[in-house]
């Protein structure tokens, strides 16, 4: 959590890849996606709650933070 305040806090949510990982772990791959996933989560809801950010834009940058960004960054 302290991660995700700190980079958003330099970098924003849109100048980062979401969560990258390498492949050598496989086994535990989708279980670090589902932490990522959920750390960004509970840290855009704290903002919701916080009255900082709306709901709507919550949605919007989970979406991008779990999926678009890393489209747009290696170009897939």
């Amino acid at each position: 959590m302290r991660f995700r305040e700190y980079t958003t806090e330099t970098a924003g949510f849109y100048n980062t890849v979401g969560f990258n990982d390498d492949t050598r772990a496989f086994s535990f791959h989708s279980r670090r996606h589902d932490v990522a996933r959920r750390v960004d989560c509970s840290f855009l809801a704290r903002l919701v709650t916080e009255h900082r950010i709306q709901e709507d834009e919550a949605f919007e940058v989970a979406s991008e933070l779990a999926y678009g960004l890393a489209l747009k960054a290696y170009r897939l």
